[in-house]
């Protein structure tokens, strides 16, 4: 059975990618552990013990989902058998933002992943990843 383990991370779109990572590398005290471009946006994971903070700088071109909803993007949760959650979420009357799981070789060695709003609009992703991250 599928099951919903942790808040993964944190996403917060950064002004400029590479001040960002020095802010938290340098004040907090996160490791860089991946960072990647593609080409809608520049991306960065850094970490700080268990916890995960995502780093994205969209360019300037972009419409994504997410929008233009503040400095927190989204809330990434990890998951385990990913099409088990979302089975059961269903049944519970979750509407998701897509009807297939994405299939991703990208970021960080590629995820399963699915989108979903909640009750205030927030931006929640099921991450399924490919390898432990």
């Amino acid at each position: 059975m599928g099951e919903i383990y942790e808040i993964h991370h944190i996403c917060i779109h950064a002004k400029n990618l590479d001040e960002s990572i020095a802010f938290y590398r340098d004040m907090f005290g996160f490791t860089l552990f991946g960072r990647e471009s593609s080409d809608v946006d520049e991306y960065a994971m850094l970490k700080l013990g268990s916890s995960r903070l995502e780093l994205i700088q969209p360019k300037p071109q972009k419409d994504d989902d997410f929008g233009d909803r503040g400095s927190i993007a989204h809330i990434g949760l990890g998951v385990h058998d990913i099409d088990s959650v979302v089975a059961d979420l269903r049944a519970k009357g979750v509407q998701f933002l897509s009807d297939e799981i994405e299939d991703k070789d990208a970021p960080l060695g590629g995820l399963r992943a699915i989108q979903l709003h909640g009750p205030a609009g927030e931006h929640i992703n099921l991450y399924e990843w490919k390898r432990e991250i």
